[in-house]
């Protein structure tokens, strides 16, 4: 009979992976050998033992024979039900990313089973493909798979996840999780508005967010879109207005559009610090194309044509494709060859004359091109189908998007290999899928733990000491996590436990979060 229960193998694997220690999935056991698993699992007949390798791998099977998108949902829609109840979470925006995850382990293996599995072979029916695609984490020589999540705006929590294959092109990416999951996001978590980064902005992905009753989206526009640059065109300077709350740094200006058939807003902002960091960008690139012109002329400078013609010619073609520079004082001037060598005697007639052009190569700063290229220099274009401005005044948009940087700071906890990444050395495809999911436990877990905590510590007036002894409201629960390490559990004879090294900053979090967390250390 099976010991280990899924659920016990669950819990062990989001207790390892949030136990900062980076132990993969055979060394579990290791890291349960000085911790009190009749406390962390409430049973008493566990061991160490029996977290092994073999017994974690059956509990990731059953999680991915269970379904790991239904097992998630169940557990994150119950998380964030409770805190939005309790403690007044705001479910309504979501940030939607993706990444990459590389695999070191049965790289062969898998990407045989993945792309050249044979028909009627349990790998071939999966629709997970693990293989190689542009690689995030730049290391393209391993196969990889993909993570999508959309994350809570407020909490950073992640509502819901995909697993993409290796090789999955972000923009379609974004249009097929909006169709399979918005509805159940609107019904079920009260999801109102998307915000997603410029990969959604297509039109096919425009049509299928226009297909959902009430949902609203907010996204950068693509500068590579025609429009856009025809937007940047018609900007003018006296039209542009400072944005309330951060006058220092943007100014604004605001368009309708239509495009793929969606009627929108467009929020073109301006930043100081970003035109700055585009103009050192543009003037590098016009340096670096400014030389490759003056070689190309060095070149052409030092040919001999048959005729003046083709000298005239080979110039004016040579003008046109000049984007930063211009030629001045342009001649052409004769060259005259002798049958002998040396200087030529009086009265000798040449047997041929060229033609070369000579001219002075000068940087060109008021081109057409250079005008073109300024145009849009520190702006972007935040685009929304939420045409009301009582509901989404324009600062708010700016603040909304801000926020996708919560998927992105999700993504590196993830990826941090003292966390959770190196959970990825397993080889079948299935427990690839469900090492996912257990990984995203892990961060549902971690950022509903510091959420809570700094909900509370806002609410009750209380404060907690950072790295720096500072006292703050908004620790990381990475920190409070290491604050606690080193206690311990002292088993007497008399079957009685004492408790070590508990002190005044550890009572303070527990005493916040109340009985079900003392409990643990009574």
């Amino acid at each position: 009979d099976k010991i280990l229960s899924t659920g016990q193998g669950v819990v062990s694997l989001i207790l390892n992976g949030l136990g900062f220690v980076n132990k993969r999935l055979y060394l579990v056991s290791h890291f349960f050998k000085n911790k009190p698993i009749d406390k962390l699992l409430d049973v008493s007949y566990l061991t160490p033992e029996h977290l092994n390798d073999d017994a974690l791998g059956r509990t990731l099977d059953a999680v991915y024979e269970y379904g790991v998108n239904k097992l998630y949902a169940l557990i994150s829609h119950f998380t964030v039900q409770h805190l939005s109840k309790h403690y007044d979470l705001d479910l309504s925006i979501g940030h939607l990313d993706n990444s990459n995850f590389h695999l070191h382990c049965g790289e062969k293996q898998l990407y045989k089973n993945s792309s050249e599995g044979s028909e009627g072979s349990e790998d071939s029916e999966l629709v997970l493909h693990i293989t190689r695609g542009h690689s995030k984490d730049h290391r393209p020589d391993l196969v990889q798979v993909g993570l999508q999540l959309i994350v809570n705006h407020s909490s950073r929590i992640p509502l819901m996840l995909g697993v993409l294959s290796g090789n999955e092109e972000e923009g379609k990416s974004y249009g097929k999780f909006v169709e399979t999951y918005a509805n159940e996001l609107q019904n079920d978590y009260g999801l109102r508005l998307f915000v997603v980064d410029s990969k959604l902005y297509n039109q096919d992905n425009l049509s299928i967010l226009s297909s959902k009753d009430g949902l609203k989206w907010l996204t950068r526009v693509p500068h590579t879109l025609g429009c856009v640059k025809e937007a940047f065109s018609s900007l003018e300077e006296c039209t542009w207005h400072p944005l309330k709350g951060y006058e220092q740094e943007y100014s604004y200006q605001e368009l309708g559009n239509i495009y793929g058939d969606v009627s929108q807003r467009w929020l073109v902002l301006r930043s100081k610090t970003k035109y700055e960091k585009d103009v050192l960008k543009f003037d590098k690139k016009v340096a670096k194309c400014r030389l490759k012109e003056a070689k190309l002329f060095k070149k052409i400078s030092t040919q001999e044509f048959e005729n003046k013609q083709s000298a005239l010619d080979a110039i004016q073609q040579f003008c046109k494709k000049l984007q930063y520079s211009s030629l001045k004082n342009i001649e052409i001037t004769p060259i005259n060859h002798y049958a002998t060598r040396g200087k030529p005697k009086k009265g000798a007639v040449p047997t041929k004359t060229t033609f070369k052009v000579h001219a002075d190569i000068e940087p060109d700063n008021t081109g057409v091109e250079i005008q073109k290229k300024k145009e849009g220099l520190g702006c972007f274009i935040l685009a929304t189908n939420e045409l009301d401005e009582q509901v989404m005044p324009i600062e708010k948009l700016l603040e909304t998007y801000k926020k996708q940087i919560a998927p992105e700071r999700a993504f590196r906890f993830l990826k941090d290999p003292n966390i959770v990444a190196s959970s990825l050395f397993v080889q079948k495809p299935q427990r690839i899928i469900a090492i996912l999911m257990i990984m995203t436990l892990c961060l549902l877990v971690y950022s509903a733990l510091e959420f809570k905590t700094r909900t509370l510590l806002k609410k009750n007036n209380t404060f907690f000491e950072n790295q720096l002894g500072k006292p703050v409201q908004n620790p990381s629960m990475r920190w409070v996590f290491e604050c606690f390490e080193g206690i311990h559990i002292l088993y007497m004879p008399d079957k009685k436990t004492l408790i070590l090294n508990m002190e005044e900053h550890h009572r303070v979090i527990l005493d916040l979060l109340g009985k079900q967390y003392w409990d643990f250390y009574t």
